[in-house]
Order: C-alpha cells, then structure tokens, then sequence
C-alpha cells in the first residue's frame, strides 16, 4: 500500500485483506486489449474497510458514453418488492442504499432485475424512478412499478453499464482511488471467458432464476464464454 504524505503520523489501526480467487482452471480469456475503469462511478459497498477496491468477481459494464466500465450491480433488495400493493419504497441494505446515493444521487433513475416470483419470468432492466433515500434505514421511496420482484433482484445503474459484459480476475482486486484517496480510472483487464469458482461472483444469487440470467447475459457479450462449476459440483 503506498505511503500518503498527507497523513500524520503513528501507528494506524490495523486491517485485514483476502486474496480473492475467482478462476476454478488454467483457461482464462481475456479481452485483446485492457479497459478502463470509472473510478467516480466504482465502489464495492459489501468490501468492508476497503470500499474502493473492486474485488475479483466484480462484474463489469461499458457505459453508453465515453469507454469506461463500471460495476454492472449497485445492490440488491433485502424483501421483496410486491406491484399487486402499489407499494412505493423498496427495502435495501443500508451499505446498499449508500452506494446508490453516491452513485446517482438522493434521486434519479434506477433498474431493477429479477422475477416476480422464486420461479417466475426474470424481467430485465426494469425502469425505477425514485425520490427519496433514508441512509439509517435503507428504504426508498419510489414511483410504483409494474412488476414484482423477489428480494434478491438487483439494483442497477441505468447508464449502459448494468449490462454485463465481463468479469474483474485480479486476487487482489482493483483499486480505484489513489493514495490522496481521489477517484482514479484504473486500467483492467476484462475476463471474458474461463472456469470460475460461481459463489466467488460478487453478488453472485441464491435464485435460479437470477443466476441463470446472469450466466446467460455474461456468454451473450460477443467474446463471453464462461464456465460454471455450480453446474457440475
């Protein structure tokens, strides 16, 4: 970790970090030539201590402006989103609900992903408009959506980036700030294709339904061609 001149000095309370091993074989594909990763857009809201290092098995999508790529999923809901109610918040975590705010702001636009039931039809890229953010509780207040959607599905960014188009294989993970703590755009080489460990996925869900929209968007992308050990073990 690189020394920062901007901070006094002393013994400094210590921190953990896991390596993180993503790939289950020897066969990883990579993109020909590296990407940039958004910095301003880019945390890890589950990566505790270490929320600007994007860990390996962060999934990645290409904005629709400009070429850099940023994580494909903010967050997830924590209950189940119920349309029949006209229900108008949806629950998150609260580490959630934080990502949100800092990547779109205290309102704005979102998409959610999943199925309205456990084994339901998986509706992709749903548009959300929403309000107001509570950061203690992580509930927020939205324009009542068509559709239901179980706890699980995810909350994503609606700038070209919530499409998956790859995979972060680094184990020590890509960090996206540099020693002042400023928002940096790192380089990354994008994994595109491999075995992989599926629970090492970032966000990686307990559904079958989502897991399975998720295995079937990251192999759709032109170069993706992945293999899941949850298939086999």
């Amino acid at each position: 970790m690189a020394w920062n001149p901007n901070r006094p000095p002393g013994v400094a309370t210590g921190k953990t970090f896991a390596y993180r091993k993503l790939l289950k074989g020897s066969d990883a594909k990579y993109l020909p030539v590296g990407v940039f990763v958004d910095g301003s857009l880019s945390r890890d809201p589950l990566h505790t201590s270490y929320l600007d290092v994007l860990r390996a098995g962060t999934i990645l999508g290409k904005k629709s402006t400009g070429d850099l790529y940023a994580p494909s999923i903010i967050g997830v809901l924590s209950s189940a989103y119920n349309a029949a109610g006209t229900t108008t918040v949806m629950d998150l975590s609260v580490a959630d609900a934080t990502e949100l705010v800092r990547r779109i702001g205290t309102s704005g636009t979102f998409h959610i992903s999943g199925p309205p039931s456990a084994a339901g039809t998986m509706s992709a890229y749903q548009d959300v408009t929403y309000s107001a953010v509570n950061l203690t509780t992580g509930v927020v207040t939205i324009t009542a959506i068509a559709a239901s959607n179980i706890a699980g599905s995810f909350i994503q960014p609606d700038d070209g980036s919530e499409v998956p188009r790859g995979l972060i294989n680094r184990e020590d993970g890509i960090k996206v700030t540099d020693e002042d703590d400023d928002d940096i755009d790192p380089s990354c080489k994008l994994l595109v294709g491999g075995t992989l460990y599926s629970s090492q996925i970032i966000r990686w869900p307990s559904n079958a339904v989502l897991r399975q929209w998720l295995k079937d968007t990251l192999n759709a992308t032109a170069a993706g061609s992945y293999l899941f050990d949850d298939l086999y073990v």
